[in-house]
């Protein structure tokens, strides 16, 4: 049956709200048209900021929360990423942890006993690894952005000159199989993108959500430099990141047994 374009865009917009991503080989078996007029579809979704196309298809963008609404997302999955997180921190190395509400968990799981210096561009972060006397701890200046609960201004990425980290442990909010991991803000991006060139490895924890919301920035493209920690229950393309070199490291949530 012939379909409107404005009736194609407002279907598309459904499957997008419904599942968080299409794949536009689907769509055009589905609706019957060519893959050139679903992706001519999702060009224009996207440029009316209702999507952010990636490769096959699309993702439903998504307006990032603040840093203080997502602390008490997940606790216990974000407790085990970052108890797996800890396990992989060079002893002796320099670490560069981002702001947020994981890594955040990151700087509580690292307790004392950590012969370690840790620079940081969240004040979170900082005060709460102030609370073991082993670590070594370095603040970025900057203006804290309460979004993001951390730095990320010209005067944070002064602080990296001359500063190249063992381990950058790296706050993502979106990831796509086949690109990399991503940010939702430009100067987010420019930031962190800065702190992963200068490392000589990135690691990230990334829930299901990651992977079916959308940010536009990408920080770094899947490697052999990158971990990636996700979620043991979630139906995820990890053989598409694997291709690329990137460990991957399944953690089990809090269903897997235990307390919570």
């Amino acid at each position: 049956m012939f379909m409107l374009t404005q009736e194609r865009h407002s279907l598309i917009r459904r499957r997008l709200e419904a599942a968080g991503r299409v794949v536009a080989g689907d769509l055009a078996r589905e609706f019957d048209v060519s893959e050139d007029t679903i992706r001519r579809d999702l060009r224009e979704l996207a440029a009316a900021g209702l999507c952010e196309r990636v490769y096959g298809g699309a993702l439903l963008r998504e307006p990032a929360r603040p840093f203080v609404e997502r602390l008490g997302d997940k606790r216990p999955l974000k407790a085990r990423f970052a108890a797996e997180i800890v396990k992989q921190l060079p002893s002796g190395g320099l670490i560069f942890i981002d702001a947020g509400s994981t890594n955040l968990a990151v700087a509580e799981a690292i307790g004392h006993g950590g012969d370690l210096t840790v620079m940081t561009n969240a004040p979170a972060i900082a005060a709460q690894l102030t609370l073991s006397g082993d670590v070594e701890v370095i603040l970025t200046g900057g203006k804290v952005e309460r979004s993001l609960g951390g730095a990320v201004d010209a005067r944070a990425l002064a602080a990296l000159e001359g500063v190249y980290p063992d381990l950058f442990v790296l706050g993502t909010c979106g990831v796509v199989a086949q690109e990399g991991l991503f940010a939702s803000q430009a100067e987010e991006q420019l930031f962190k993108s800065t702190v992963a060139r200068r490392s000589r490895h990135v690691i990230t924890a990334a829930d299901v959500t990651k992977f079916t919301g959308s940010a536009p920035y990408r920080i770094a493209p899947f490697s052999p430099e990158v971990t990636l920690l996700v979620e043991a229950e979630g139906n995820l393309p990890l053989e598409a990141i694997g291709a690329a070199g990137t460990e991957i490291i399944e953690v089990a949530g809090p269903s897997a047994g235990g307390p919570t």
